[in-house]
């Protein structure tokens, strides 16, 4: 197995018609280990309460942050989203979050794509436990 230590999760390419790539593609990759405990980190602060004299520590998530740096990660490029007029919506996390959002044909497109990338990476752990 390869690995490219300067990219190890570069992400998958997902076209929006599979029988005509010039129709347009998201690049999505999914959020784990590190990169998820950083974007948890942002987006959560430790919340302290006492209890019956005892000291109960939980985090409080900002689950509107939380998402919009989930977004920000997991789409990185994309190419043929276009606006109303026929130009291109740049790749700005600012678009990323707004078309998550606000468009429910993106964001189901995308949480499907997610789910998909999701299902293969378990089947790769479970073929590579097996070995």
């Amino acid at each position: 197995m390869q690995f490219d230590l300067e990219n190890l999760n570069p992400g998958t390419k997902f076209f929006f018609d599979e029988t005509d790539e010039l129709k347009g593609s998201v690049t999505i990759r999914v959020c784990a280990g590190d990169d998820l405990r950083a974007i948890r980190k942002q987006s959560s602060k430790k919340k302290v309460e006492y209890r019956r004299g005892q000291r109960i520590e939980y985090p409080d998530t900002n689950e509107v942050v939380e998402n919009e740096l989930l977004w920000d990660f997991c789409i990185v490029d994309w190419d043929g989203v276009l606006d109303k007029n026929g130009g291109n919506i740049l790749c700005t996390k600012a678009n990323k979050v707004l078309l998550m959002g606000k468009s429910p044909s993106f964001s189901k497109f995308v949480g499907d794509k997610l789910s998909i990338l999701a299902e293969l990476e378990e089947e790769e752990k479970e073929v590579l436990e097996k070995n």
